[in-house]
């Protein structure tokens, strides 16, 4: 059960540095005052994913890509099996941001197929993940060429990177069972 994350109603004409909290409507009819996005006020869905207990965050870019972008894909722990999720570009308010109530795995299976053609490497690296934890001497967060996390994938330019709670254990069976 998911709603979209909605955008702050100050449109622009109020500074602030904090997130508005605006009611949200979940389709069961229940309703639940959270953060809004204000790009206006650069307070986007980055920003947000670090207000609550980060769960993962999954990063690509690729200086080849016609419109360069530095993509992510992230989950935030709000409230045991209540969730904040975000896939898109991190300088903008993102292409799709929801608070969800639900189980962690398939909230981490729609992280997976956002990735498109390259879903099938994110899913195999993050079951390593689960079963080994973070490749040999890799730095969380910081953006690698892709080799490093999938050898068999061939795209020139392409970086990625990831973070995620090690001690979520949730997360960690979720990911082993990919």
């Amino acid at each position: 059960m998911q709603t979209t994350v909605k955008f702050c109603p100050c449109e622009g004409k109020t500074e602030h540095d904090e997130f508005m909290k605006i009611e949200h409507t979940f389709p069961d009819g229940s309703t639940e005052l959270l953060p809004a996005l204000c790009p206006d006020n650069e307070l986007l869905s980055s920003e947000l994913f670090l207000k609550y207990k980060p769960i993962i965050e999954t990063l690509e870019s690729n200086e080849n890509w016609t419109n360069y972008a530095h993509y992510a894909g992230v989950i935030a722990q709000i409230n045991p099996n209540f969730y904040f999720y975000s896939f898109g570009d991190i300088d903008e308010a993102g292409e799709c941001n929801y608070f969800i109530k639900s189980e962690l795995k398939p909230i981490v299976e729609t992280l997976i197929s956002e990735w498109g053609t390259d879903a099938s490497h994110w899913r195999s690296f993050l079951k390593s993940i689960g079963d080994h934890g973070y490749p040999k001497g890799y730095q969380p967060g910081s953006m690698v060429d892709h080799k490093e996390f999938f050898p068999k994938m061939d795209e020139e330019g392409l970086t990625v990177g990831l973070s995620y709670n090690m001690e979520h254990s949730e997360l960690r069976d979720v990911l082993k069972a990919l």
